[in-house]
C-alpha cells in the first residue's frame, strides 16, 4: 500500500493492514489529519485508539510535533497512549522532510573527523564515568491476548500497557553490573529486556562499524534545536558481535516443546553525533534477521544526555526504546497474523555517585 494516500482516502489508509507486519504505514501529516477528523466527529476514545493500533508511522514523531499531536488528541487517555507508542517506535524512522535542515553534507575529511571523535569518545571519556547508581524505569507494552475484546466479543491482539518496573542498576569499574529490584515491579522485566546502554552497545557498534559500511545520512535537529550529524551503518553477519537471545518459541503446534533461539545477526542503524564534541547523542540498532527466524524484529534505541553526578557533569543514557516481534502460532489462530510484539519505553533517573563516606571520631 502506498503510504502517501490522498487526504480523501485517509480513513481507508488507516484501516488497511499490511498482512506481513500487522500494521499500515502512515505519515505524521496523515496521523494529524486523522486525529483532527475524529475530533470533529467526536468518536470515542476507545474507537480512535483501536484505529491507531492498526498503523505504524513511516516518519519520526518527536519534539514539538509530538507535543502538538498529543494536544490534538485532547483528553483521551487511550488515544494518548497509542500516540506515545507510535512515537516511541518511530525513532527508527527519519523525520518529515520539512523538519530536516536543508544544508549540504560536510566533505569526506570532516565526516571522518566526526567519526574519529565519536570513536575516541566511546573508547575514552565513556570508559571513565564515575562509579554510579541509577534507576532504570521501564514501561512495558505488548499485544498478548488477555481477554475478550468488548466490542467484537472475541479475543484480539492489541498493544496495551503491561506494567512498569523500576530497577536499580550499578555502573562500576567501567562496566554495568547486576541490577536489583527497586520500588514497583517484579524481579525481572517480562517479555523483553535490554543491556549495554552504558557504553556496551556503543563499543560493539563502533568497533564493528570499521569492518562494515558507514555512510553520511543527513543533518538533523535534536529536541533542543541543535544540529547533529547522522551517520548510517551496516554490519554484515560475519563481522557482527551483536547477539540476540530469545526464550522460547514453539516450532509447531504439533510439537509442544519450546525451544530457545540464539543468533548473532548482521545489523544496521544510525549514529547521531555532536559535530563539535564528538559525543554520541543517539544510537539505533536494528537486527537483520532471516525470514525463517522465530524472531522477526529486534531493535533498540538509546538517547544520551548530560547529568550531574557528584558535582560533575557527565554524559549518560537518559531514555531508550526496545522493540521485539516474534512469531506466535497460537496468536495466529486468533488474528491470522501471529506476530507477538513487545515494546519497552525506558528512562534512567535518580543518578548519584556510588561510594561511601567514612568519618573517624576520637575517643
Amino acid at each position: 500500500m502506498n503510504a502517501l494516500c490522498p487526504v480523501a482516502l485517509m480513513l481507508s489508509c488507516l484501516m488497511a493492514v499490511n498482512a506481513a507486519s500487522g500494521s499500515a504505514p502512515v505519515t505524521v501529516a496523515q496521523l494529524e489529519q486523522f486525529l483532527n477528523s475524529k475530533q470533529a466527529s467526536k468518536e470515542s476514545d476507545e474507537g480512535i485508539a483501536e484505529r491507531l493500533n492498526e498503523v505504524a508511522l513511516s516518519e519520526e514523531l518527536a519534539g514539538a510535533t509530538l507535543a502538538r499531536v498529543l494536544a490534538e488528541a485532547g483528553s483521551r487517555p487511550k488515544t494518548a497512549e497509542q500516540i506515545e507508542l507510535l512515537a516511541a517506535e518511530s525513532v527508527f524512522r527519519t523525520p518529515p522532510i520539512d523538519e530536516k535542515p536543508r544544508e549540504p553534507a560536510p566533505d569526506a575529511a570532516t565526516q571522518q573527523r566526526m567519526l574519529d571523535g565519536a570513536r575516541a569518545y566511546v573508547n575514552g571519556a565513556l570508559q571513565h564515568l564515575p562509579d554510579l547508581l541509577a534507576v532504570r524505569v521501564t514501561r512495558s507494552f505488548d499485544n498478548t491476548i488477555t481477554d475478550l475484546h468488548p466490542k467484537h466479543g472475541r479475543p484480539k491482539a492489541e498493544m496495551h500497557f503491561a506494567g512498569e518496573h523500576r530497577r536499580e542498576m550499578v555502573y562500576r569499574n567501567g562496566r554495568e553490573v547486576a541490577e536489583t529490584a527497586k520500588g514497583t515491579g517484579s524481579d525481572t522485566v517480562a517479555g523483553l529486556s535490554t543491556w549495554g546502554e552504558f557504553g556496551g552497545i556503543l563499543k560493539v557498534v563502533l568497533n564493528d562499524a570499521f569492518s562494515g559500511n558507514v555512510r553520511w545520512e543527513r543533518w538533523q535537529r535534536n529536541e533542543a534545536g541543535t544540529r547533529v550529524a547522522v551517520f548510517g551503518y551496516a554490519i554484515p553477519e560475519q563481522s557482527s558481535h551483536y547477539s540476540i537471545d530469545f526464550c522460547c518459541y514453539l516450532p509447531s503446534l504439533e510439537n509442544p516443546v519450546e525451544l530457545p533461539f540464539h543468533a548473532t545477526p548482521g545489523y544496521h542503524g544510525e549514529l547521531f553525533v555532536d559535530p563539535r564534541e564528538g559525543t554520541i547523542e543517539r544510537i539505533t540498532v536494528e537486527a537483520d534477521l532471516k525470514e525463517s527466524d522465530p524472531v522477526v524484529t529486534s531493535a533498540m534505541e538509546v538517547e544520551y544526555g548530560g547529568v550531574e553526578i557528584g558535582g560533575r557533569r557527565v554524559i549518560c543514557p537518559v531514555r531508550g526504546v526496545a522493540v521485539t516481534e516474534t512469531r506466535n502460532l497460537q496468536m495466529e489462530l486468533v488474528d491470522g497474523v501471529g506476530m507477538e510484539r513487545h515494546t519497552n519505553l525506558v528512562k534512567f533517573v535518580d543518578y548519584h555517585r556510588f561510594g561511601s563516606t567514612i568519618q573517624v571520631f576520637p575517643e
